[in-house]
């Protein structure tokens, strides 16, 4: 298992939209997600307008390809546009995991 975790901070005034723009993604992919295993938005609780994004891949091949189409992407330029900080960028590969 492949993750990517993305951090970013909004713009003030632009957390519903950061929020809205992820449920626009997954209503325009009609399930065609067949690269992602999962992905969640979490919403920091003592900093609202920082987020964190959680991807998870089959593999590392599956998260690369992922990546690319997403910055080829139109919605990868209005996540951009909505946010002051990042969005920053860790690979990892899944050491542990509770079923």
């Amino acid at each position: 298992m492949f993750v990517i975790i993305s951090t970013y901070r909004a713009k003030l005034g632009e957390e519903d939209a950061i929020i809205a723009l992820h449920e626009e993604w997954q209503r325009s992919q009609n399930l065609n997600t067949k690269l992602y295993h999962t992905w969640e938005l979490l919403r920091k609780v003592d900093v609202p307008h920082e987020f964190i994004s959680i991807a998870q891949f089959a593999n590392e091949e599956q998260a690369r390809v992922a990546t690319k189409n997403l910055e080829k992407d139109a919605w990868y330029g209005r996540l951009v546009s909505l946010i002051e900080e990042g969005p920053g960028q860790m690979n990892c590969t899944v050491a542990w995991h509770l079923r």
